[in-house]
């Protein structure tokens, strides 16, 4: 602490990842190898994985506190981004069944952040806050899922150079019965993020673009998984006001903005564009009923507005967007007993 309101805290981790994956391909199996134009034989040790990796993350930052309701805090750490057995593993999956095809590619290689945060917080009054934070991340290889042809389309992750994500976040949490007696029980919380996003094609990807029979010049697109904007709502209430002891019931409603998933491509000298999923807002629901000091019964109720959901190709090359998929997940109801001894 350098006084009362200003303190410094630093660091490092040691972390060590090691990774391995090895296949036992039965005869005449195939697959597409990365940058293949289609199917070859997959021999044993063709797509093994061993990724071995040793990081030091060093992390330094702030928090001045001027007085009791004011909280600044700032800053500076590295982490990094792992591949996921799934993007590693270079089999075809399908989520459902007409869904797109992922491939993954285990040449991947891990990400490098460096992340700058910057943070206010203040409690106006009891049982209130209010948060405003700013971040950026400036990210080495990051993993980005692309579009390649084959026999058939198909969404593949590769490391792209170099990309940056930033944005703002604000929120809020108020417990209601603070102004208004009848309220007493409810509580409210939401959360807004603001997210711009970017990232810097390999030479040789951006180079197919630039080609005559395409003549779709493209350096740098979105992120992919970055969506536009997220908002979340939350309403809880303790049902003890209308007699009903040791209950609560929640209601959760998300807003998740345009988000790219996989992007452009070329097929046999076509331009592929960009694929979007487009905004759409989910509403759950659950209600906890503490039992005894032991057990507890939770009744759960997914995504109750069912939105349609939709994917579409995107491009200042092809005008309007095109749909490409739109469907509905279904509702889904859960109900857990747990208990702690």
């Amino acid at each position: 602490p350098v006084n009362s309101q200003l303190k410094f805290i630093g660091g490092a981790r040691f972390e060590d990842t090691d990774l391995s994956i090895t296949n036992f391909p039965e005869d005449d199996v195939t697959w597409i190898p990365p940058g293949s134009p289609g199917r070859v034989q997959l021999n044993p040790g063709d797509a093994d994985v061993s990724f071995q990796q040793s990081d030091v993350l060093p992390s330094i930052g702030f928090v001045f506190t001027p007085d009791e309701k004011s909280t600044l805090r700032g800053s500076y750490t590295q982490t990094v981004a792992r591949q996921t057995f799934k993007e590693l593993t270079p089999i075809e999956q399908q989520e459902f069944l007409g869904g797109d095809v992922f491939i993954g590619n285990p040449f991947l290689q891990m990400s490098a952040l460096k992340n700058y945060d910057l943070r206010f917080d203040y409690l106006p009054y009891d049982g209130g806050f209010f948060s405003i934070s700013y971040f950026y991340k400036d990210i080495k290889d990051p993993i980005e899922y692309v579009q390649r042809v084959a026999e058939f389309t198909y969404t593949t992750p590769v490391n792209y150079p170099e990309g940056q994500l930033s944005g703002w976040e604000l929120e809020a949490r108020h417990q209601m019965g603070q102004f208004c007696e009848a309220l007493e029980g409810l509580s409210f919380r939401a959360n807004a993020t603001f997210i711009d996003s970017k990232v810097l094609l390999p030479d040789d990807e951006a180079d197919q673009f630039n080609q005559p029979n395409i003549d779709a010049p493209i350096t740098s697109r979105d992120m992919t998984n970055a969506p536009e904007h997220l908002y979340n709502l939350f309403l809880s209430y303790d049902l003890e006001k209308l007699g009903i002891k040791d209950t609560q019931l929640g209601l959760f409603y998300t807003v998740r903005g345009d988000t790219l998933i996989a992007g452009a491509g070329q097929s046999k000298g076509n331009f592929v564009p960009d694929v979007y999923e487009k905004e759409y807002g989910t509403l759950n629901m659950s209600l906890l009923r503490m039992i005894n000091e032991k057990w507890n019964l939770k009744l759960q109720a997914k995504n109750l507005t069912n939105p349609k959901i939709q994917t579409v190709y995107r491009s200042e090359y092809i005008g309007d967007d095109v749909t490409k998929t739109s469907y509905r997940k279904g509702m889904e109801f859960n109900v857990t007993l747990s208990g702690t001894f």
